[in-house]
């Protein structure tokens, strides 16, 4: 029945377009309940007596075993379709959830949570939406996937104040039944009913492809240019891929990110308790970090394609730095840092995530890209998971949390050189142009 009333040779409105809010929502929820995990942090270690370290190893194996499940959730995206896809990792993590809130000990909750959650979460996450979105928009496929990553802030702005609730009004166990409920009853249902794998399964053309009909005119609009064609040209695969100095640029870039940003947004508010905040204003402040992120996904995204992929990413890591100085002298007698660590750092996070898939894209683009920015995209589980582990681990070894964010500061500026050096922008940049469109 939806097919039919989007297919036609020129539709009033592109169905592309509900797919974008279609994976907005699902990367709200999947990352939502990822970055709620810090404010289930303290409720853990409070109710079985663990220590910062042992808490946080349950989240790096969260994030180890969703970084693993990239490649595999990719070639089932290819094989079956986000229709089948997305709901099963929806009940994957829906399942994982249910039997989390039964635990009573550490290598269940490793095997639950750490497991099956963070397969269910790759399995609906970041890698599938992002390549779900590509075989639907051409010409502004920027645009439409900057839009869906918005949902990884809106996730967090309304999960981690939520869960924090939840968990004042259930437990952390009830807690995590209300998540296995939602997320149940909300991804599963929305993608059996609106998922399609591609523009043709509803007789559409994609979005930026050759039109039928209508009159021409020109006007100016930012296209890519090819700088470097023996690159460009390539038939790139993932044996190719891995033989060349950039590849392994871009996976450290990766890896050391996400040891600093899955670090402060897991120990955000266990650091800000320790500086005596309470746990409902630590979450409200990460909730407002996850709206001015969005933002910065938005903003960032825009001004890579018009500075370049290395300056912009050398803006967002001058951001996040004073973001992480803010974080690292909080007090509740000085709210300016407060405000500081929230704004800078919501903005400078943000804008990093656009920006990481863009330089893959542009040096590695082919047939075989999505088993390319899988396999990069590991970069991502070792990285948070070692960062997040030994965050914990100095904080119980020092009682405070500024070695461990002083090492977040000096892995940030490391991604920044990685990606710079891996040359993105010699292969390929924005340029104005002058092209033909319908009237």
């Amino acid at each position: 029945m939806i097919s039919g009333l989007f297919s036609g040779s020129q539709p009033r409105f592109y169905y592309g377009w509900v797919i974008v809010g279609l994976c907005f929502c699902n990367l709200a929820v999947a990352f939502g309940i990822w970055y709620s995990f810090s404010v289930f942090f303290l409720a853990l270690m409070r109710d079985f007596g663990w220590g910062r370290a042992t808490a946080s190893s349950i989240f790096s194996v969260f994030i180890i075993c969703s970084a693993l499940t990239g490649p595999v959730a990719g070639r089932l995206l290819d094989r079956f379709g986000p229709r089948l896809v997305m709901p099963m990792g929806a009940a994957l993590l829906s399942l994982a959830l249910f039997l989390v809130s039964f635990t009573q000990s550490l290598w269940f909750f490793r095997l639950t949570y750490g497991v099956l959650a963070g397969a269910g979460v790759s399995l609906m996450g970041f890698t599938t939406n992002s390549a779900i979105l590509s075989r639907w928009f051409e010409r502004r496929r920027g645009t439409a996937v900057g839009i869906a990553i918005a949902g990884v802030g809106m996730g967090m702005t309304i999960f981690t104040p939520l869960a924090e609730r939840w968990i004042a009004a259930f437990g952390w166990r009830g807690a995590y039944l209300c998540l296995a409920g939602l997320v149940a009853g909300l991804i599963i249902p929305l993608n059996l009913f609106l998922a399609r794998p591609n523009p043709e399964s509803m007789g559409l053309e994609m979005e930026g492809g050759a039109q039928s009909g209508g009159n021409k005119r020109k006007h100016p609009r930012w296209e890519m240019k090819v700088l470097n064609h023996e690159w460009a040209d390539r038939p790139w695969t993932l044996a190719h891929a891995v033989k060349t100095r950039p590849f392994w640029m871009l996976m450290g870039a990766y890896c050391f990110s996400s040891m600093c940003y899955q670090s402060a947004l897991i120990h955000a508010a266990s650091a800000m308790v320790d500086a005596g905040y309470s746990l409902h204003l630590a979450a409200m402040y990460l909730g407002m970090v996850g709206i001015l992120s969005s933002g910065g996904k938005v903003l960032f995204g825009f001004l890579s394609d018009r500075l370049g992929r290395e300056l912009a990413t050398f803006l967002t890591v001058c951001i996040c730095t004073l973001g992480f100085l803010a974080l690292m002298f909080i007090t509740p007698q000085c709210t300016i840092l407060a405000l500081g660590f929230m704004v800078l750092f919501g903005i400078g996070y943000g804008g990093s995530t656009p920006i990481y898939p863009a330089a893959s894209a542009d040096l590695f683009m082919g047939g075989s890209f999505g088993l390319i920015f899988a396999v990069i995209f590991l970069g991502t589980g070792l990285g948070g998971s070692v960062g997040t582990y030994v965050t914990g681990l100095l904080r119980d070894v020092t009682g405070n949390y500024l070695l461990s964010f002083c090492l977040c500061i000096a892995a940030l500026w490391t991604s920044c050189l990685l990606l710079w050096k891996s040359g993105p922008g010699k292969v390929r940049r924005m340029v104005r142009t002058q092209v033909n469109s319908p009237l």
